[in-house]
């Protein structure tokens, strides 16, 4: 998957996250929804300042709509770049206990698939 589509699918799942309408995220960011459309689509890329407003309005550091690129063994990766957005999102929202919590669930997780 190319950089612009994990970019283009993160931020559509992050604003569904939201439960933000690409009209509604537009306006926040003072684009047109039809330039949202376009942005999740893959069709055009957003400039830095549009990056940085996209941030700002989804409460989200700009990092998140980047990531590592493919992981091994990964099969059906948009699903994979979609998951591994959520459980960023949700990581955000936690308790550093919480967080621990997590951390060593999905350390399991992963150990146990080896």
């Amino acid at each position: 998957m190319k950089l612009r589509d994990r970019v283009s699918l993160r931020i559509k799942t992050i604003r569904k996250r939201r439960g933000l309408t690409q009209d509604q995220l537009a306006e926040r960011i003072g684009r047109t929804g039809d330039a949202i459309s376009q942005l999740e689509r893959g069709r055009s890329l957003p400039s830095f300042e549009t990056l940085e407003r996209l941030a700002l309005a989804l409460d989200v550091p700009i990092q998140d709509f980047f990531d590592a690129g493919k992981i091994k063994g990964v099969k059906g990766e948009a699903q994979h770049v979609k998951l591994m957005a959520v459980l960023v999102d949700v990581a955000r929202k936690m308790t550093e206990k919480e967080l621990q919590v997590a951390v060593q669930v999905i350390e399991a997780m992963a150990s146990e698939e080896k």
